[in-house]
């Protein structure tokens, strides 16, 4: 692997971020204010923050914006357009179904047919609007569709996680599902679809980043109630050679695209730069568990006790050896 193409790897991210931030403060700031202005309604503040601070800020240019420099295609200002939407209607879904407890039934009619819905709550309009949008301008609707479709799928499949009987099959597939799917909506509204064999390549960058998620939302999800692969594991030195193959495989799929070596190489830095945290976690509930033993009860501990500090620096030099490690995996 070219030395080199770390440093372009982080050029590239960082140089899609800047554009983020600036498109943000042309558009999105005054979109919400719009927003609350047309269906007289709030944000919430944890609403706001996911949008501004994650899924409007950083997923775009991570995601999107590496699709776009893996096909050697500049990310256009449309199709960043649409995934800062989308990044508005990503807390916005989440909370119809998780807050509100919207009947499956209208989340789908919201989802599919969104102009005829008769929205009530300011959520329901927002997410009206912008999913309406979404269907007139995504460039490949039936593929959009289907992403969406899964997505809401999987929506309803997470709450057998509510279950402490829950098999450890179904979580497994539960959350490796949940996170491909979350992956692939949005390649959907790019202006070039994946294809079969890129969507496989999503799946298994969409599974590593939720089992990842999960990995750093113990605490949350704890206290929640929720049943996830890191709260219910009883060996994290397994899970760490599992995470390894997964990454393996990963990479061999990237490998195997028919695109310039150098691309696919920075591509499988960046895609890794979230599998080097999943990795450090991993790392922190090794020592977790040898130090409490396997058979805890989570619920016992405080929250700062379950909590991962990346800004420890210690966790970040383990993080960098990780990023310069995971992309090598073959």
């Amino acid at each position: 692997m070219n030395f080199l193409n770390y440093f372009k790897a982080g050029f590239q991210v960082v140089k899609e971020l800047r554009k983020q931030q600036k498109f943000n403060q042309d558009f999105l700031v005054n979109y919400l204010s719009e927003l609350e202005k047309k269906y007289q309604g709030k944000f919430s503040e944890e609403q706001l923050f996911k949008i501004n601070q994650y899924y409007g800020l950083l997923i775009g240019p991570i995601l999107c914006g590496s699709y776009k420099m893996l096909y050697d295609q500049a990310f256009s200002v449309e199709e960043r357009k649409r995934a800062t939407l989308f990044g508005i209607l990503t807390p916005l879904g989440d909370d119809l179904f998780d807050v509100h407890h919207l009947p499956i039934e209208k989340i789908s009619a919201l989802t599919f047919e969104p102009e005829q819905y008769q929205a009530k709550l300011f959520a329901e309009n927002v997410v009206k609007e912008i999913q309406s949008a979404l269907l007139h301008k995504a460039p490949h609707k039936k593929a959009y569709i289907k992403a969406s479709k899964d997505v809401l799928d999987l929506q309803v499949a997470t709450t057998a996680q509510t279950s402490p009987d829950i098999e450890k099959n179904q979580l497994l597939e539960i959350t490796y599902r949940k996170g491909a799917v979350s992956v692939i909506i949005y390649h959907q509204i790019l202006t070039t679809a994946a294809d079969e064999q890129m969507l496989k390549v999503l799946e298994e960058v969409g599974g590593l980043y939720q089992l990842g998620n999960d990995l750093f939302d113990v605490y949350k999800d704890t206290r929640d109630g929720i049943y996830t692969i890191p709260n219910t594991c009883k060996d994290f030195k397994e899970l760490k050679t599992v995470f390894f193959s997964k990454v393996k495989y990963m990479n061999g799929l990237i490998n195997a695209l028919p695109y310039s070596n150098n691309r696919k190489e920075k591509f499988k830095i960046i895609m890794n730069s979230i599998n080097a945290r999943s990795m450090v976690a991993i790392d922190e509930w090794i020592a977790f568990q040898k130090k409490y033993g396997a058979n805890v009860n989570l619920k016992s501990f405080e929250r700062k006790a379950l909590i991962i500090d990346m800004e420890r620096p210690s966790l970040f030099i383990k993080w960098l050896y990780y990023m310069w490690k995971l992309p090598r995996l073959t």
